[in-house]
């Protein structure tokens, strides 16, 4: 019985990742997807692909086996842009099971670090935000609370590619009106029961290409 628990919470405990948030309060989620390849040299032929997709965030909702999102890089006053993401720049995202979006349906994160400095790991890492435009004002646009971090890295060693993506410190964001907190609280448990970890899961497999 002490084997089976000690196992149990193994298993609960997020995985420590260089780079990565420790986590401390709230949920979390450890998503991962590998590629096996034969040998270095297709590795890196595949890794220079995935560098592309992975920089081409508009394009990301088209990876996924279904479309689990819809991403749009945003400068800083909020509009789109076509070019690698920057430090500082926002991604807007809107949930594909919402129909006809308003503007409080879009989800809003700040990229706050990008890391290139490893030739064979790449990072990049975001949490919720303000409006663009107004970050001294206003309240947080997404239904995670501030202190979350998600954060997208692709890899390679000799013989594989893979895309992870590693949400911290998840709790539902109470820093605006009651109504849109209720929500948040309720679209916060949805995703900590399961539905995020499926949609992060689809959107990994298909950067790799194993959709």
């Amino acid at each position: 019985m002490a084997k089976n628990k000690l196992y149990f919470n193994k298993l609960m405990q997020a995985k420590k990742v260089p780079g990565i948030p420790l986590q401390v309060k709230g949920n979390f989620h450890d998503t991962e997807s590998i590629q096996k390849l034969e040998n270095a040299q297709e590795a890196e032929l595949k890794y220079n692909i995935l560098k592309e997709r992975f920089f081409e965030i508009n394009k990301w909702g088209n990876y996924s086996k279904e479309s689990i999102a819809e991403f749009t890089l945003c400068d800083s006053s909020g509009s789109k842009i076509d070019r690698s993401p920057m430090i500082g720049d926002y991604i807007k995202i809107l949930l594909s099971e919402i129909k006809n979006p308003k503007t409080d349906d879009f989800q809003w994160v700040r990229i706050d670090m990008i890391d290139k400095t490893n030739p064979n790991r790449i990072m990049i890492q975001c949490r919720p935000s303000k409006l663009p435009g107004n970050e001294f004002a206003g309240k947080t646009v997404h239904f995670h609370s501030a202190g979350t971090t998600s954060t997208f890295i692709i890899s390679k060693g000799n013989d594989y590619v893979k895309m992870a993506i590693y949400g911290r410190n998840e709790k539902p964001n109470q820093n605006t009106d009651i109504v849109s907190s209720i929500k948040n609280m309720f679209t916060a448990f949805g995703r900590m029961v399961g539905s995020s970890k499926i949609q992060w899961k689809q959107l990994s497999d298909g950067m790799v290409g194993l959709k």
